[in-house]
Order: structure tokens, then sequence, then C-alpha cells
């Protein structure tokens, strides 16, 4: 039984992948030699934290608890960035290194560190989450800040480190912040380098864990039809490339199963509408895209954020997607079907209600839009050849389970990749 490099491209939907295949050759590769799934199908809110943990957790987001990008603190009264340390189910990470696996995660958000055997935290996480966005810092941050270092007891990353592998991956966020995109994307490749040179390794890991971070910003910036964007995934699929032909120059190639796949979708959702001008200043609320969360103090209160925004066009949803307990304490409202609104802050002082998104593309898209459907390829020495169709989160981890020959207690099955 080989062994597993997970690999996840951040937004890449599965109708982006197909628009983009003929000009990335190695993922086509990869899905032509493999099993190829149509899609699958988004978290209820389709945003980076829910879709990394559900890669790696075969329980869905109602039970495991990462329900969004940010998730409601009942001790703080806030919505704050969910964190690692929130898993409210043991992930993937955790039932592998509990039966003796060597699992090594490279810049992948949402894994424990004590759940490996050698962490590399992602490079986004002080600028994007501490710094950049958590204005008013709350205690959980101390996670993230720890998730955002390396555990490595034995010396294994400095050992390759000091064979000339790979150079630092973290470059500092004051240091030319105009470039950050060419940060990010350079601090990808240079994850990638340390996957080839701990698959070519005496110790071999069995489980390997990356993400490609930056074709996300790029989207954000420019849109899904930009050139900038187009260039980013055509980077992506020449980071795998590389991968690929540094493992196979090494022999190793068939050492490892591959899955690669995105965390959601992305499409255009060029129109804003500012929430902090419709809501009071006391009402908690916290954007996922054309998702939005709101948990307010009392009936009254919320008596009233369902009538604003009922009479703006905006839908009451249900709440099956929170764990049971926050079920009577929240609120999820979903923008109508068909439209392109994303749920965000006033920007300089604007006082309209709608107004121009900050964002040329985003995710966090209402329920059933085929966009926020993701890709998906497993491929390898133990999978099959075949194509499967639309396929649910909470099947992924399962099937990466079933390569590793891990014991897990999820009810979920594993997908037919055999």
């Amino acid at each position: 039984m080989a062994k597993l490099i997970t690999i996840m491209i951040d937004g890449i939907s599965a109708d982006l992948f197909e628009r983009h295949r003929k000009f990335m050759p190695n993922l086509d590769w990869l899905a032509e030699k493999g099993t190829q799934i149509e899609g699958v199908s988004p978290e209820m809110c389709g945003t980076s934290m829910p879709g990394r943990a559900s890669i790696i957790n075969g329980t869905p987001p109602s039970e495991h608890g990462i329900y969004g990008n940010k998730i409601f603190d009942e001790t703080e009264g806030v919505f704050r960035w969910a964190n690692p340390d929130d898993y409210r189910t043991p992930s993937l990470t955790h039932y592998a290194t509990k039966q003796g696996l060597d699992v090594v995660n490279l810049g992948y958000g949402m894994v424990r560190p004590e759940d490996c055997s050698v962490y590399y935290g992602p490079w986004w996480v002080d600028e994007m989450i501490v710094r950049g966005r958590d204005q008013n810092p709350t205690p959980s941050d101390k996670s993230w800040i720890n998730a955002s270092g390396i555990v490595d007891p034995e010396g294994r990353l400095q050992a390759l480190k000091d064979k000339g592998l790979f150079r630092d991956v973290i470059i500092p966020a004051d240091e030319d912040p105009e470039y950050m995109l060419q940060r990010g994307m350079l601090a990808d490749q240079q994850f990638f380098d340390i996957v080839a040179a701990f698959a070519s390794s005496e110790k071999q890991p069995d489980l390997m864990i990356a993400e490609v971070g930056v074709t996300d910003y790029y989207m954000h910036k420019f849109g899904t039809d930009h050139l900038m964007t187009d260039l980013s995934f055509r980077v992506a699929d020449a980071q795998v490339g590389a991968l690929i032909k540094h493992m196979e120059k090494a022999g190793v190639l068939d050492d490892y199963n591959f899955l690669v796949l995105a965390d959601h979708g992305h499409a255009a959702m060029q129109k804003g509408m500012y929430v902090d001008n419709l809501l009071d200043e006391d009402v908690e609320w916290s954007s996922e895209g054309g998702v939005l969360l709101v948990a307010p103090k009392d009936q009254a209160q919320a008596d009233t954020v369902i009538s604003k925004m009922t009479e703006n066009g905006i839908e009451l949803w249900n709440n099956d997607h929170y764990p049971e307990h926050l079920r009577d304490k929240l609120l999820t409202f979903v923008v109508p079907e068909g439209s392109d609104i994303s749920f965000e802050n006033a920007k300089n002082g604007n006082t309209d209600l709608f107004g121009t998104s900050k964002y040329k593309s985003n995710h966090g898209m209402r329920p059933g839009r085929w966009d926020d459907f993701r890709f998906c390829i497993f491929s390898g020495p133990d999978v099959a050849k075949k194509k499967l169709p639309v396929a649910e989160t909470i099947n992924i981890a399962p099937t990466m389970a079933k390569l590793l020959g891990v014991e897990t207690p999820w009810d979920a099955q594993s997908l037919d990749i055999f």
C-alpha cells in the first residue's frame, strides 16, 4: 500500500478546473491516470476554514464545529477566526498519528500541530489572520500564533535544509508588503520543495499535507477570468509538476498516491451589501461571502434583524450547519437566488446599503450554486482510472483513511476509487 500526499489548491471549483485544464497539463495528467470526481459539494459556508477542516474530517461542520471562517465564541460574545483547536471531533491526522503513522503537515491550515510528527504552519497566518483581520484580538488568536510555527522534535526539517534541499518558506509580512502575492507564490513553491525532499528522504512520511494558497488571493483581486488569475493557476500546476518530476527523478513517484482538490469554489460576487449600514452597531455578525451569520443578543434584536434583512430581499436560512447547541442562538441569512451580492463592511465612510464589493470574485455562495463545487482528483498506484459523479465532502477523509489503512469511527463511507 502506497503512502499519500494531499494537496489543496485554494478556491478552484470543478468548473474552473475544466475551463483551465488544457493549460494545466500536470493536473490533467493526474486526472487522466486516476479517479476524477465530477465535483465535491461545498459546506453550507463554502469558505476557507470549513473547507480545509472538512477535507480531513469525516464529520460535517455541525459535528466538527468549523462551520465558518469565523465561529461564535460564546465566552467572548463575538465572532472570531476558527482555528485548529476548535475541532469538536478529531481529524484524520489525529487518528493517523495515534495509530503510528508518520504525519507531516507543510503549510496546510486547520491541522493541529500536536497531530503531526513534523509541522510547518501556513505562511499566511500572521498577516491575514492575526494582524490583518482581527481588529479586536481574542484569546483564541494564540492558537493561530501557535499554529503558525514549526514543530520538529527530531530535527528532520533542519537536516533537509542543511542538505540544501529547501530555503526558508516564511517571508516576513513587513518585508516588501506590496509583493504579498509574489511572496505567497514563492512560499507555496518552497513548501512543495520540502514535500519533494521528504518524499525522497530515507524516512518517508506516510501522509503529507500541503496547500497552494495564493490562487484564492489572485481570484479575489483580479476575478476568475483575468489573465493574472490564469497565471496563478498555471503556476500552481507547475508546482505540482515540479513535485512529480522531483519524485520521478528520485525513483519514489510510485511510493505515493495523490489527492489534489480545492477547499471551495469562486465566482463573481461584485456587489457588496454593507451590513454595518443596516444593522445596529451592537449586533454581532460575520460575513461568509454570500452567507451572513448573526448572533442576536435577545429575541427582540433577532426580530429586528430578521425584519431588516428580509425587507431588503435577504433570505433567512436554516441552522442545520451549526452544532446543535448553537442553533437557537444564531441566525443565518443568504443572498437572493441568482444574485452576485456578498456581505461586507462599508468602505471609506460610505453610508449606502449597496455598492461595489471589495473583491472581484468571492466564495461563500448561496447553497446550490455549481460554482461552489470543488475539483477533486485521486491518483497513484492504488487508485483506479475512472470518473465518479458528484461526491459529498464528508466522503473525502474516509477515502484518505482507507488509502492509508487508518481506522476511524466515522459513519461516512469512502469513495469507490479502487
